[in-house]
């Protein structure tokens, strides 16, 4: 997108923006602009048609782990100068290119003109070493932006929580889990929990089930995927008689294990296939530890839509997960 389009899309923003601040105090922290997994790059323009804006695109358009079909990590806009439009972005990274900087230099703020926003700033005596300090925290940069953007997904759907889905699944499984309102039950069972949400072709699944902690080494990863398997074999059926939903073996999961809000949490992003007919998509899962109950309670999410993208997709599910902890 060219500095000029940008400006244009931002000017629209910005008189929307001025019709609700009508009826808001002078005082107000309105919400920022931009789409979760787009990044705004302040560059001058030779600077981004060179080496630096080709690092740039390198680092920050990396693909998604666990996605069927490679997918960037960010999406990129770029415009020379931040005006005062622009300054509501919500992911931000400004480079500053000039001989008086001695070494280059890293830092970034939060919440600087609106809410839930990141800036980054890179200041840096040459494009050379502007290039050398973003490949030194390209993988700061790129979870700060990540988490940023989980937060503000996470608090969007705090507003809008189904508070039927959230006291049974307190209720039948001691979780407390945020589950916006556009999701409904499509199949319950005594252990097993099908929750989803459809749009047109787009569809977002969550599965939960629970099962005792009997040994640490149910957490290993093909215990599992072991028992993933056997849950969706017996509950999620694919289009034909015999067919149904599994984890796509020739495709090892990205695993991560991680203490959440003191809860110890296995998290899994892979692929899946249905058994003996021809679907799949991407999924992510957690796995938390109630010690407490002695249990181990899983959610499992995936998406179903062919041929487009479903980066934001999961990312959504993923949000969602984790909020999963024990319920007090």
């Amino acid at each position: 997108m060219n500095a000029r389009n940008l400006t244009y899309s931002f000017i629209c923003m910005f008189v929307g923006a001025c019709f609700v601040s009508c009826n808001m105090s002078s005082s107000s922290f309105s919400y920022s602009h931009g789409k979760a997994g787009e990044v705004l790059i302040v560059m001058k323009e030779d600077l981004w048609k060179g080496a630096c804006g080709d690092s740039v695109r390198s680092y920050l358009t990396e693909p998604v782990m666990g996605l069927p079909a490679p997918e960037p990590n960010f999406t990129l806009s770029q415009t020379t100068e931040l005006t005062s439009i622009m300054q509501k972005f919500r992911n931000i990274v400004i480079f500053n290119i000039d001989p008086g900087y001695e070494t280059s230099n890293l830092k970034y703020r939060s919440d600087v003109y609106s809410k839930y926003q990141l800036i980054f700033n890179i200041d840096a005596p040459s494009a050379d070493s502007a290039i050398a300090c973003m490949y030194k925290n390209k993988d700061l940069i790129t979870a700060r932006f990540l988490l940023k953007d989980r937060d503000a997904i996470i608090d969007d759907y705090k507003r809008s929580v189904s508070g039927q889905i959230f006291a049974k699944m307190s209720k039948k499984n001691q979780v407390d889990i945020i589950i916006p309102s556009s999701y409904s039950f499509y199949n319950e069972k005594e252990d097993f929990e099908w929750i989803k949400r459809e749009e047109g072709e787009r569809q977002w699944h969550i599965l939960i089930w629970k099962y005792p902690y009997l040994r640490t080494s149910q957490l290993d990863t093909d215990s599992l995927i072991f028992k993933m398997n056997a849950m969706t074999r017996e509950n999620v059926p694919g289009p034909t008689t015999g067919s149904y939903m599994a984890d796509e073996p020739t495709v090892p999961p990205f695993v991560k294990r991680f203490e959440k809000n003191g809860v110890y949490t296995v998290q899994m992003n892979g692929l899946w296939q249905t058994e003996n007919a021809y679907m799949g998509g991407p999924y992510v899962s957690q796995t938390i530890v109630d010690t407490k109950r002695g249990q181990l309670v899983t959610a499992h999410g995936f998406v179903f839509y062919p041929n487009r993208d479903k980066r934001q997709m999961i990312r959504q599910l993923e949000a969602i997960l984790y909020t999963m902890t024990p319920t007090d």
